[in-house]
This record gives structure tokens, sequence and C-alpha cells, in this order.
């Protein structure tokens, strides 16, 4: 076979597809995606690869994989891989969010769980990806994405025609009810108040262009949830759990609901799968095991994350003053007064962020858990597969 004669591009997709090059770091392979173009030249290959925001460690997987894939063809003479990262628009809007391509909800069945945990570093790892990202804190009755940014509570600015304007925090556009109510306040609201206050968070804010919405749904299966996928167009859900018995019976309720309501599930994500012992080097299941995978295969949908327990996340280690202002007294210990953000203000920093910034097993499994959440709903997008 000579390159100029006989070398096709067919040639390439068909290794490329009996590889099945991807599947291992994606919900499906990159020639059932069809997210491959395939130029032959002279024995030169050029494979470009529209994959939406392929994490770094990714990236640098399905490459090696694509070139030991095509390299063995007869006629190869070289392989070369671009990247054309995308989100495919399903072409539907609604006057609310006009530039926003996808909203995400991600959702649990019961509290605990780390959803917004999981919520934020996923749309953090969406933006260091590439994708411009907003993230939508509707956990009402328990906002957490401003302390999880290390943003503090201050109240965003609003545009001339009374628009909220996001704040931002590592490269995601953050609006939340902790903004807006003061931290030690209860929220005690009936339904129709949080249906109003969902959709002010939702149209009254400048969003602007957006590939991905997410939105940090309060757990369980209520009116936030309700109002939320009869009032926007919901690309998909992503369902977290840990691998316990009972923390799966309320996703599997979770999932139900939304398969109610025909949002298609991207998938599961398990958080605090294992946990590794940094003296041993033992992996211990802390929470069960095996979980995730069985709820994802009862509802025929794919894991895109199994994420370990690791200390750094949820941990906000202080810096600056190592006391913040109070007063110590004899067997109370120390009383933290004045209570308020606004009311500590006088000298101390704010809170370090519980995304975590440094490479690492848990990091590689949030960056792997966006890639695959990405390019399944570019799956759904495009060939309308809920499955």
């Amino acid at each position: 076979m000579t390159p100029t004669a006989t070398l096709s591009a067919g040639d390439v997709r068909r290794a490329v597809a009996d590889a099945e090059v991807g599947r291992a770091a994606l919900p499906t392979d990159l020639a059932t995606l069809d997210a491959l173009e395939v130029d032959v030249a002279d024995g030169s290959v050029t494979l470009d690869v529209t994959l939406p925001v392929p994490a770094a460690t990714v990236r640098e997987r399905l490459e090696a994989d694509l070139r030991a894939a095509v390299a063995d063809l007869a006629g190869v003479d070289a392989v070369a891989v671009d990247w054309q990262p995308a989100a495919s628009d399903p072409g539907e809007r609604v006057d609310q969010l006009p530039g926003v391509t996808h909203v995400v909800a991600v959702a649990s069945g019961k509290g605990g769980v780390g959803k917004s945990t999981v919520a934020t570093n996923l749309a953090v790892a969406l933006a260091d990806a590439g994708a411009s990202v907003g993230l939508l804190d509707a956990d009402i009755y328990g906002p957490n994405a401003p302390a999880l940014l290390g943003l503090d509570d201050e109240t965003p600015e609003t545009t001339p025609d009374a628009k909220i304007v996001p704040r931002e925090g590592h490269g995601v556009r953050v609006v939340s009810m902790d903004f807006i109510v003061d931290e030690d306040d209860p929220i005690i609201w009936r339904g129709p108040m949080v249906d109003d206050v969902l959709k002010q968070l939702t149209e009254d804010v400048r969003w602007g262009d957006l590939d991905y919405l997410l939105v940090d749904m309060p757990p369980g299966t209520g009116d936030a949830q309700l109002t939320l996928v009869q009032y926007l167009p919901v690309s998909g859900a992503v369902v977290v759990t840990t691998p316990d018995p009972v923390a799966v019976g309320d996703a599997r309720r979770g999932l139900e609901g939304f398969a109610r309501y025909d949002v298609p599930i991207l998938g599961v994500v398990e958080n605090m799968a294992a946990f590794e012992c940094p003296d041993c080097g033992t992996a211990h299941d802390l929470f069960d095991s095996g979980g995730g995978a069985a709820l994802a295969s009862e509802f025929d949908v794919p894991v895109l994350g199994e994420v370990p327990v690791d200390p750094d996340v949820g941990s906000l280690r202080a810096e600056g003053p190592t006391e913040p202002p109070g007063i110590s007294l004899p067997g109370l210990g120390r009383l933290q007064l004045p209570r308020t953000a606004a009311e500590r203000g006088d000298g101390t920093t704010a809170r370090p962020p519980t995304v975590l910034r440094e490479a690492g097993e848990t990091q590689r499994a949030f960056a792997t858990t966006a890639t695959r959440t990405a390019a399944r709903l570019e799956a759904i997008t495009t060939d309308g597969d809920e499955n």
C-alpha cells in the first residue's frame, strides 16, 4: 500500500473505531461521538478532534491513544492531532437566558453527599478547559457557592436596568442567595416564595454568553426542582451520590423525578468513592462501594466520575490572623464575635476556596468528570440519544 494511492480517511476512521479510542475516558468512543475529522495527504494524517472542553489530562490520553491506533497503518508517515473545543448548540432558547447554550442541573436526592462541592469543581474544571461557565447556586436554604469559591457575601452590583451582575471566582460567573441575605439569617420560605426567587435569580441576572450554566440544586425533589425543569430548557442533569445504599436510594428518586419531566440524565457522579491512606497507601471504602455504578446501570446511564475522599476538599485553611475577632473566656472557649462577615472585615482575609487548584488524583477526577459530562451532553444534543 502506498500513501498516495490507497491510504484513505476511511482507513484511519476504521482504525480509530476498532481501537475504541476514548471509551476509557469518555461515556463513549470518539468514532461513536462523531467528534473526529480526518485529513490524509502524502502519508501525513491530521486528526481534528471536536470535543467539548477536553481537560488537559484527558486530552493527553486521547492523543496518545489516537497516535497508537493510526501509527501502524501502512502508508502512515506522520500523525498530527489538533483540538477544536466546541459545545454544540441545541438551538433552544428562552427570553430569560438568551446567551446560555446549555443549562445543566447538578442534583442529589439527599443532603450531605457533596453535591455543591461537585457542582463547583465541575464548573471550575469546565472553565479551566476553555468554556464560558456560570454557576447558579439554587440551593436556597443552604447556599454554599461563595464559600466554596472563596468569595465573600458582598451584595453584587446591578446594571442601570436593575439586572444583577454575577460575581466571578476562578473564571466562573456566580449568583447565589448568599450574596443577598446575611449569613446568619435563616431562610424560612414556602414554595411560592422559592419559585419567585429562583425565577429572579435567573431572569434578573446579566449572565452574558455562556457555554454552560450549572445549577446547584437543593437536595430532594421539591419545589425548586419543579420550578427549574418547568421554567428553563434543562439540557441535562448530573446526579451526585455517595456509594452507601441510603444515598443511592435517595438519588434514585431524584433520577426518576428528572426522567418524569423528560430531562435527559447525563450520568451519575459517585462522590467520596474511597479514601487512600497517606501512611499505608491502601484504599479504604469508607461509605461502602459500587453504589454509583449500580445506580447508573439501573438507569442505563454512564458513571461520569468517581471522586475519592480527599481531606483537601471541604477544608478552608485560614490565611492572615490565626483567630477571627472575638474574645476568649475561661470555661467557654473563644466567642467569635462579631458574627457576620461584614462585621469581621477588620483585617481578616477572605477564606481560601474549596476548589482544588493543585494537581492530584482528586483534581484529575473532577477534570475527567467535567469532560465526560460535556461529551455526554454533546452526544445527547447532536444525536438525541439519552442512553
